[in-house]
């Protein structure tokens, strides 16, 4: 399924950039709608999708949980 798909409560296993831009993998559930924004990556200004994914389905949106992937990103999905 693509990254801008998802709806919250979708258990999903994604790989994109954490706010220093290395890459980080995210295991749970979307926990905000994705968002689509304007952010850096390899040096290049360039739209992308945001997404918040916790292990903890009532987790709200933060730094700690949100990952940044490219809009033709597949993620899978996982059992709930």
């Amino acid at each position: 399924m693509k990254a801008s798909k998802l709806e919250i409560g979708d258990r999903i296993r994604v790989t994109g950039h954490d706010t220093r831009g290395w890459n980080v993998t995210r295991e749970g559930y979307v926990v905000g709608a994705p968002r689509l924004v304007k952010t850096q990556w390899n040096l290049k200004r360039i739209d992308a999708i945001r997404l918040h994914v916790d292990k903890d389905l009532m987790a709200s949106p933060s730094r700690q949980n949100f990952v940044t992937v490219l809009p033709d990103t597949e993620v899978e999905e996982l059992e709930a």
